[in-house]
């Protein structure tokens, strides 16, 4: 795993990402999160509130297990329907390459294709060099909400990874927005285009992993 110190990479985020500490309390995130969406959409019923509050803390958890070293999250109002919120959050994560060879990114479509069937991959060429592009939809249940109460409720969370060799170093950098506001998701394709693009090599001097370009 690359520490966020050595992360060779840059990007740009639009302004209505936040980046999300990783470290801070379970408490502190849902105060920054309720303040954020108090400022961003204040009309919104209490229930939408509860459920965006909660599945955020599911999507932070996750992050957490998964190794993320970079994750913010967007929160704005609804293209589709202006009087609702809608929130994503964008991830970045190294992994060790189990790839061998000079074709890895073919050799990592052939391996989703047998043991995910349900996502869809497509080679693109960007500035930096030729990526592997993964959309897929995936559900998940959480027990119990906020308060500790149950619920089973199921998460319909969709993602787009951008994966990206750094060959050099037998590594895997992957590039991840994911939501539950199904309905932007088009908006959200858009905004994963703009950042995939604006990803570049970081200046030799070295830089950190918050170093990310203006918006």
């Amino acid at each position: 795993m690359a520490t966020a110190m050595t992360f060779p990479l840059r990007f740009g985020l639009p302004a209505k990402f936040t980046p999300i500490d990783l470290s801070a309390d379970f408490e502190t995130r849902m105060k920054r999160l309720h303040n954020q969406l108090a400022s961003a959409a204040p009309n919104v019923s209490e229930a939408e509130r509860l459920h965006l509050l909660l599945a955020n803390q599911y999507a932070v958890e996750r992050m957490l297990t998964e190794g993320v070293i970079y994750a913010a999250t967007f929160l704005g109002r609804s293209d589709r329907n202006p009087t609702t919120a809608t929130t994503a959050q964008f991830t970045v994560m190294v992994h060790d390459s189990a790839a061998r060879g000079g074709r890895p990114l073919e050799t990592i479509t052939d391996a989703l294709r047998s043991e995910r069937p349900r996502a869809h991959t497509q080679l693109v060429d960007l500035p930096i060099g030729r990526c592997l592009a993964v959309m897929e939809d995936n559900r998940f249940q959480t027990l119990t909400d906020l308060l500790g109460r149950h619920t089973g409720v199921t998460h319909h969370v969709r993602q787009l990874q951008l994966i990206f060799p750094l060959v050099d170093r037998g590594q895997l950098a992957f590039f991840t927005i994911s939501t539950e506001c199904l309905r932007d998701w088009d908006e959200y394709v858009r905004i994963m285009a703009e950042i995939c693009t604006s990803i570049r090599w970081a200046d030799t001097g070295g830089s950190s992993i918050s170093n990310v370009l203006d918006g």
